[in-house]
C-alpha cells in the first residue's frame, strides 16, 4: 500500500506529464476541462485502509491532480476540497482553497484552473507554518484541459494524404520556492500534448521543477531554457514560445483530436516554507507547423469542431460583430457620398 504523501519523502522523480487514453479510430468531440484541488490537515480515519492509502485524483492514465487517501476529505478529517468543471463551451474556470491544522502549524493552499480552446491557465499556492508526518497533506493542485477535433487542408494535397503536425503555444509564468532547510518542498509545471492520443505518450512541450532553493530545471520544445526565461535559485519567470518537435502523425482533410492540458502542483514545507506557482495567462497557441512528404506547407487552412478558423499563425482572428458592422455602415456612407458627387457633375456639352 501507498502511504500519504509527505514532502519528507517527495514522489520518485519527477511528477508525470499530463496523460490521457483515447479510444483509436476518428477524432472525438469537443470538451473542456478545470480542475483546482486544495487539501489541508493530518489524515484520521476508520475506513477500510484507515487514510493510509492515497493515489491521484484525476484518472485514465493522467496520474494528476490532488493525491487523497481513498476514503476522502471527510472521512479523513481533512480540510480543501475539489472543484472540477467539465463542459464542452468555456472558457471554464475552477477555484479552490485548503486551510487546516497541522503539527505545530497550518497549511493553508489554493488552486485556479481556467480551461477554454487554444488558451489555458493554471495556478497553485500554498504556505505551510507547521511540520509533516506521513499522514499530513499540504498540496494544491491545478489541471486545466481541452480537447478538440481539427482538420488541416491544403489545394493540390489529396483528402486522406498523410501528413506531420507540430503546435506553438506561448508560455508564460512564474515559480517561486521559499524553503525551509532541512525539509523539502517541490513544485511544478507541465504543458502536455497529445495527437489522437498518441501511442508513444504524452508530448511535454514545456517543463519546469524547483526543489528547495536549488537551481530550477526548465525545459520547452526541445531546447533547455526556453525563450525569455530566466532562473535563480528557487524560481524561474519569464515567457517563450515553444514548439512541439514531435511530428505528430495526421491526414489532410481528415479530422485528428487535439488535446493539450497545463497542470501545475506544490507541495510546501514546512514550518515558514511557500510556493507559488503562478502561469495564468499560459499556455495560448500562437502558430501551427504542417508537413506533406518531408516538406513544409504554409499555404494551409484549417478548422475546429467549435468553429475556430486555424492557420499558420494559430487561431485566426474573427472581426467582432460590432467591427463588422461598422465597416459595412463606412461603405454605405461611401457609397451614398458617391452617388450624391455624381448626381451634382453637370451635364457635358458643347459651347
Amino acid at each position: 500500500m501507498t502511504r500519504a504523501f509527505s514532502s519528507v519523502n517527495l514522489l520518485p522523480g519527477l511528477i508525470v506529464g499530463v496523460a490521457w487514453v483515447l479510444a483509436s479510430g476518428a477524432a472525438s468531440a469537443q470538451a473542456l476541462q478545470a480542475y483546482a484541488g486544495a487539501v489541508a490537515g493530518v489524515a484520521q480515519g476508520t475506513g477500510p485502509f484507515a487514510c493510509a492509502t492515497s493515489g491521484p485524483t484525476i484518472g485514465d492514465g493522467w496520474f494528476a491532480g490532488l493525491r487523497m487517501p481513498t476514503e476522502g476529505f471527510a472521512g479523513c478529517n481533512l480540510q480543501g476540497g475539489i472543484q472540477n468543471q467539465t463542459g464542452t463551451a468555456g472558457p471554464l474556470t475552477a477555484t479552490q482553497t485548503a486551510a487546516g491544522s497541522v503539527s505545530g502549524g497550518s497549511y493553508t493552499g489554493s488552486a485556479m484552473a481556467r480551461a477554454g480552446y487554444w488558451n489555458l491557465g493554471a495556478v497553485a499556492e500554498g504556505t505551510m507554518t507547521g511540520s509533516t508526518s506521513a499522514f499530513t497533506y499540504h498540496q494544491s493542485s491545478a489541471f486545466a484541459r481541452f480537447s478538440v477535433p481539427v482538420t488541416l487542408m491544403s489545394s493540390g494535397i489529396a483528402t486522406g494524404s498523410p501528413g506531420q503536425v507540430n503546435f506553438r503555444f506561448l508560455v508564460e509564468g512564474l515559480m517561486g520556492s521559499l524553503p525551509n532547510a532541512p525539509y523539502t518542498q517541490q513544485g511544478d509545471v507541465r504543458l502536455g500534448i497529445r495527437v489522437n492520443g498518441s501511442p508513444a505518450g504524452t508530448w511535454n512541450a514545456f517543463m519546469g521543477t524547483v526543489v528547495n532553493d536549488g537551481e530550477p530545471y526548465l525545459r520547452g520544445g526541445s531546447t533547455g531554457l526556453p525563450g525569455g526565461f530566466v532562473t535563480a535559485p528557487g524560481a524561474f519567470s519569464g515567457s517563450a514560445e515553444v514548439t512541439t518537435t514531435a511530428n505528430f502523425a495526421m491526414q489532410w482533410g481528415v479530422p485528428f483530436e487535439v488535446e493539450v492540458a497545463l497542470f501545475t502542483d506544490v507541495y510546501p514545507c514546512c514550518l515558514g516554507a511557500s510556493i507559488t506557482s503562478d502561469f495564468s495567462q499560459t499556455a495560448a497557441l500562437t502558430g501551427i507547423e504542417a508537413y506533406w512528404q518531408g516538406g513544409r506547407v504554409t499555404d494551409f487552412t484549417g478548422t475546429d469542431a467549435v468553429g475556430n478558423v486555424l492557420g499558420p499563425n494559430g487561431v485566426v482572428p474573427v472581426p467582432e460583430p460590432a467591427s463588422t458592422a461598422l465597416v459595412i455602415s463606412g461603405l454605405a456612407c461611401v457609397a451614398a457620398m458617391v452617388r450624391r458627387q455624381r448626381g451634382r457633375r453637370p451635364a457635358l456639352g458643347w459651347r
